[in-house]
């Protein structure tokens, strides 16, 4: 061992502490997991005798991904921040109707409807609800930008040359 240097004879912590930024995860990711759920909820429930609760969630679900404001939704009505806010509104009544009594749920459904708010939760805390920076217009093309005239010129002077030596090349009569 070198001089100078102490080694620890502590064993490492077991437990890793995130330094860095915290990743999230972009929003069309977040609403293509709502589909999924929202589907998914609609298709196991369908297979049941009595799960309306489950199909409805599931639908009102796939309404609230369709209808907010990112890449993949159908009518960007719900900006992002509004979008938030449905989705904590989605986990509270998910969460309510399966742990209430008077839902009227049978286990499954409350099983289906207790996952579905787990899910949206994790979503919910994991993703990056801010909207996309506006793009920023380009500004119209100066008429004395130098460069850019003397790069098109020289375009246009290479095409000609080449027009003319493959005119030459062919022949006056192969017309």
């Amino acid at each position: 061992m070198p001089s100078g240097r102490v080694r620890s004879l502590r064993r490492p912590d077991p437990f890793r502490v995130q330094t860095g930024p915290v990743r999230t995860l972009p929003f069309w990711l977040h609403q293509l997991a709502e589909y999924a759920i929202g589907l998914g909820l609609i298709a196991q429930a369908a297979q049941g005798p009595n799960n309306v609760l489950p199909v409805a969630f599931g639908a009102v679900v796939l309404v609230a991904a369709a209808t907010s404001d990112g890449p993949a939704a159908g009518w960007k009505a719900v900006s992002r921040p509004a979008h938030r806010v449905v989705d904590i509104v989605l986990i509270v009544v998910a969460l309510a109707l399966a742990v209430l009594p008077w839902s009227r749920a049978d286990a499954t459904s409350r099983v289906l409807l207790a996952l579905a708010a787990a899910l949206l939760g994790v979503l919910y805390v994991s993703t990056s609800y801010t909207p996309k920076p506006a793009k920023v217009a380009r500004p119209a093309r100066d008429p004395g930008d130098r460069a850019e005239d003397v790069g098109r010129s020289a375009g246009r002077l290479a095409a000609k040359g080449m027009k003319v030596f493959r005119d030459r090349r062919q022949g006056p009569d192969a017309s």
